[in-house]
């Protein structure tokens, strides 16, 4: 992998459901072109574009809750941003970053795709929030006649003199829906009055964004609407933020894109292995022992299992078989662990994905969280520690040179990236244990 490889990334607190990664791997997919795309745990918008600037991600998407303190850091706005108040993806350019949104598109998009015509049409937004904003924009923008239903109609209210639209309460949905052509839902369905009481049974189109429950979307399906799915908004939205990071358009259609994420796996699976990665001196072993603690499961580690079936030290397997031969062990270490059943939390070495063969295995059966550390940080930590690819060498530029050569490794294995500069192991291990909590 070459040193300009593309890596992308979806942020968020949490992270580990986003389906993006389904979505811009198949892209890739589709349009031959090699890049890697993750997901960034992070505690502020802050840490997201430090982390983005650290690796020289060329873009990242965002969602909650980052979509609005992003705004502030980016170098320039896009007018979609601007008018939203928010940025739902960065993309990087010559040193600056730009704040971009393409919500607006995903929902015309989605709207599209089912045959919905805009420009005149009765228009009802469910909600009030930021999803809401961008789905009110799009539609007031594309000459519909809009109206913005919320329980609180004073938010409403808000966002209505915003964009120039009618505010309602939800109590009012019954009327507002026999004459409606379109109606899009941002709430979650827990909170959406039962579409029982107030979808009519023929007429408008109908976009829901709740792709996790979808009342609404079942409901309309029910009755044989036209319906468009938050799969469908989420796959319109990456096509033009697709585009903003790549320089070019991808080389699929957004029904085809929406339809892939029927079968999207999940992003952890119950029972599999979950694999730490990153440079040296990330903390890779002592965050793993205290993620396994934490998930009550076994920790390997990988460089300690090597050395047992060497009978000799990491630092005299290097000496005795040069690193191709510690290569070769550690890949049939790896294939040896990763076969066995249930569930373990493994530490891997810092090259370990460097190696085609173990990278495919740690990309195929496990889960692997990307340990960032910067070079400083991590010449810091492993000073004295006998490491054999230091020795003899100036630690910090031996360690520069490492992380730009495994960089796109690490990027193209990870599913999650977590930066522990500033974060002490069990801290590390704990943003790990609550993602994954967050799944179940």
């Amino acid at each position: 992998m070459s040193s300009d490889f593309p890596i992308l990334g979806v942020a968020g607190q949490p992270v580990l459901h986003s389906m993006s990664p389904a979505i811009f791997r198949e892209l890739f997919r589709a349009s031959r072109v090699e890049a890697a795309y993750s997901r960034v745990a992070a505690s502020t918008a802050a840490e997201v574009v430090a982390i983005m600037r650290s690796l020289g991600m060329r873009g990242l998407n965002l969602t909650a809750p980052f979509k609005e303190g992003a705004l502030a850091l980016a170098d320039e706005l896009s007018p979609e941003a601007q008018a939203l108040g928010a940025v739902n993806c960065l993309v990087a350019s010559d040193g600056r970053i730009q704040g971009a949104n393409t919500d607006p598109a995903g929902v015309l998009g989605a709207l599209r795709g089912i045959g919905a015509r805009v420009p005149g049409r009765s228009c009802i937004v469910i909600g009030a929030g930021g999803a809401a904003r961008a789905a009110a924009w799009a539609l007031a923008s594309a000459g519909g006649k809009v109206v913005v239903a919320n329980r609180t109609r004073e938010r409403a209210e808000e966002l209505a003199i915003r964009f120039g639209c009618r505010a309602a309460g939800l109590e009012e949905l019954p009327s507002l829906a026999s004459s409606a052509d379109i109606i899009v839902s941002t709430l979650s369905s827990d909170f959406l009055p039962d579409p029982e009481s107030w979808l009519p049974r023929s007429g408008p189109y109908v976009l829901d964004a709740d792709y996790k429950t979808g009342a609404l979307a079942r409901a309309a399906y029910a009755r044989g609407l036209s319906v468009a799915s938050g799969a469908d908004w989420l796959a319109c939205q990456a096509l033009p933020a697709y585009e903003l990071f790549m320089g070019q358009p991808p080389e699929l259609g957004p029904a085809e894109t929406a339809r892939l994420l029927e079968n999207a796996r999940r992003a952890y699976e119950p029972g599999r292995k979950i694999a730490l990665v990153g440079l040296m001196g990330a903390g890779k072993t002592e965050a793993g022992a205290s993620l396994a603690r934490l998930l009550g499961l076994s920790f390997v580690d990988l460089d300690l299992e090597i050395a047992r079936e060497a009978d000799a030290s990491i630092p005299e397997i290097f000496e005795r078989d040069g690193e191709p031969g510690f290569r070769e062990r550690e890949l049939r270490a790896l294939d040896r662990i990763t076969s066995s059943p249930g569930p373990a939390v493994l530490a891997t070495g810092g090259g370990a994905p460097t190696a085609a063969s173990s990278a495919a295995i740690l990309k195929e059966r496990c889960f692997c969280a990307w340990l960032l550390v910067s070079p400083a940080t991590a010449a810091d930590r492993t000073r004295g520690g006998g490491r054999p690819l230091l020795a003899g060498l100036d630690p910090l530029a031996r360690l520069v040179s490492l992380e730009a050569e495994r960089r796109a490794a690490y990027a193209a294995c990870s599913d999650l990236i977590v930066s522990t500069e500033g974060r002490q192991p069990d801290s590390v291990a704990e943003v790990i244990r609550d993602e994954i909590a967050r799944l179940s």
